[in-house]
């Protein structure tokens, strides 16, 4: 019974760090918009990223849900992806770097995130390619 309490204890105040470490820091615009493609598709991605930053609203922005269904005409379905890199740029800026992963390929994605004064992190700038060198630096696609 004691070690019953003692791991609902564990779990209780464990869980709140995980969820705010989950969303609250600068890979986490990446993530949410990318459960939101796996669960409400291109264009809820697309919703998800651009939310609460200066690109919502932007027709240009929506405009990349038709990239994505592209890719998906081509590559098959959306199967998962990889965080490659978060660079820190500055104490408010990051560059995350990812690889979408489809059933017949990737598409290479970048990421500028930035800590709005609020504390919430969302994305000023964001790039897809089905080439990595198209988006990624060259130092991760060829090696240091």
């Amino acid at each position: 019974m004691m070690n019953k309490i003692i791991l609902v204890l564990t779990l209780s105040l464990l869980t709140p760090l995980t969820s705010f470490a989950e969303n609250n820091d600068a890979i986490s615009i990446v993530t949410r918009g990318l459960e939101a493609y796996t669960k409400g598709g291109a264009k809820a991605a697309i919703e998800s990223w651009i939310k609460d930053s200066g690109l919502e609203g932007s027709k240009e922005a929506l405009a990349q849900a038709n990239v994505l269904r592209q890719v998906e005409d081509y590559y098959g379905e959306y199967v998962g992806y990889d965080i490659v890199k978060d660079h820190q740029l500055s104490k408010r800026v990051h560059m995350i770097v990812f690889v979408m992963n489809y059933t017949k390929g990737p598409l290479f994605g970048r990421f500028q995130s930035y800590r709005s004064n609020s504390g919430k992190w969302v994305a000023t700038e964001f790039k897809f390619h089905t080439e990595a060198v198209m988006v990624l630096p060259k130092s991760i696609v060829f090696g240091e």
